[in-house]
């Protein structure tokens, strides 16, 4: 089910966790790393994370639905679930 925006065009809720330090990146009030953004009903996984200025460099594991995507040109639907794992490195 999509929604419409105020202008007039059909927007869907996606869910989008977010992992370590990029947790800063949700909007106040967001709980557990989780937040939810509405995109255009033809919006993509990559576009969804735009609109949480998660850069392009923090986007190194991502999931849909709990399956890795490595192209984030996917489109996103209602209901869906984003997740941005970020490598940690060591030695």
């Amino acid at each position: 089910m999509s929604l419409e925006s105020g202008k007039g065009r059909s927007v869907v809720r996606v869910g989008v966790t977010l992992f370590g330090a990029q947790a800063a990146l949700l909007p106040p009030g967001s709980e557990g790393g989780r937040t939810v953004v509405e995109v255009e009903q033809t919006a993509s996984v990559g576009q969804a994370l735009d609109r949480l200025k998660v850069p392009p460099e923090g986007r190194a594991y991502v999931t849909l639905n709990g399956r890795h995507v490595t192209d984030l040109g996917v489109l996103v639907g209602e209901g869906d679930e984003i997740g941005v794992i970020v490598p940690l490195g060591g030695g």
